[in-house]
């Protein structure tokens, strides 16, 4: 459905790449998210695919079509490129049916196309309301029926949820994936929130700096992830370097780095049976509901957070891990 190849973009002539040679291909009716932190790139990526933005290097194939490289280049309304943005993009003086209407008005069904969609995201009934009217949950169910109405080959959601609350977000995101699923559209999902990434997508996609660094199943950038910003996107790690070593008591390859997440390491009043711990101080301890949240002080000095189910005996515990629970990268 989608194929990026080496697509490169730089808005200071060269001197820096938001987009520096990215590569990838995404299957027909599949969700692809995107992830990575602000400055990543996720945001030039888009622009791009969309005819937002022109490439400096490389090529976009849509549907088997060219659509933008150096020679080449397909005006946006002529992509068929779907987008839900997170401010929604509402016309506020539009009813919500003349809004999903508005990108098919030549259509000679549009009306009826426009009502079906409204339907399809469950706000039958609502077509004469003004966004003003309507939730921001419902005000995002009229963005994506306004973007499915003209029936796209891709469908780009551009960190949808991120202006919702935590609760209204999980139950909409659940919700909207449904009603696409059902729609076997092509998705390309934006998000900073791994979470999201995780719960609704067939691959993830990680930008950093630019660079795409890493395309896998959610299993796979868990237990194999190719460096540690990678690793610690889905959840926090501590980064296993020569002193750390010496404080557990382990020595891995000097020309590989190693980390271990967080909830691979058990905190304990006794010696643990692992094959690594080092005894450490604690220095603050914090209850946060059923966990005892603990700051520790390893030997060498360097500070470590950990969670405990209940508070220690003494000023000390064991902290400890296994090796199958290493993560290991590349050569340094």
């Amino acid at each position: 459905m989608l194929k990026i190849k080496s697509l490169s973009k730089s808005f200071d002539k060269g001197k820096t790449f938001a987009l520096d040679h990215v590569s990838f291909v995404i299957k027909k009716g599949s969700v692809c998210a995107i992830v990575g932190e602000s400055g990543s790139g996720k945001t030039t990526l888009v622009r791009l695919i969309s005819g937002l933005e022109r490439p400096d290097d490389g090529e976009i194939v849509l549907s088997n079509e060219k659509v933008a490289s150096l020679t080449t280049f397909i005006p946006p309304e002529r992509r068929k490129i779907g987008m839900v943005f997170q401010e929604y993009a509402l016309f506020p003086h539009l009813t919500i049916i003349e809004n999903v209407m508005y990108g098919i008005a030549k259509h000679k069904d549009k009306k009826q196309i426009a009502k079906e969609m409204l339907d399809l995201v469950g706000l039958e009934g609502m077509e004469k309301r003004y966004p003003y009217q309507l939730s921001g949950g419902q005000q995002q169910r009229v963005a994506l029926a306004r973007a499915l109405a003209p029936k796209p080959s891709l469908l780009i959601l551009d960190e949808p949820f991120s202006n919702l609350d935590t609760m209204l977000k999980t139950q909409l995101r659940n919700e909207i994936f449904e009603i696409i699923n059902s729609t076997g559209v092509t998705v390309l999902f934006v998000t900073h929130d791994t979470q999201d990434a995780l719960t609704v997508a067939d691959e993830i996609l990680i930008l950093h700096k630019g660079k795409l660094v890493q395309k896998d199943i959610a299993s796979n950038l868990y237990t194999q992830p190719t460096n540690q910003y990678v690793a610690s996107l889905f959840g926090k790690v501590l980064s296993l370097t020569s002193e750390i070593q010496q404080d557990f008591n382990c020595s891995f390859d000097k020309g590989k780095s190693f980390a271990i997440r967080n909830e691979h390491i058990i905190a304990s009043d006794h010696q643990p049976n692992r094959d690594y711990y080092v005894k450490s101080k604690v220095i603050k301890s914090i209850v946060l509901g059923d966990k005892i949240q603990l700051t520790v002080k390893l030997p060498s000095g360097v500070p470590f957070t950990i969670s405990m189910s209940a508070q220690p005996v003494t000023d000390e515990v064991y902290l400890g891990f296994n090796k199958g629970a290493v993560l290991e990268f590349g050569r340094l």
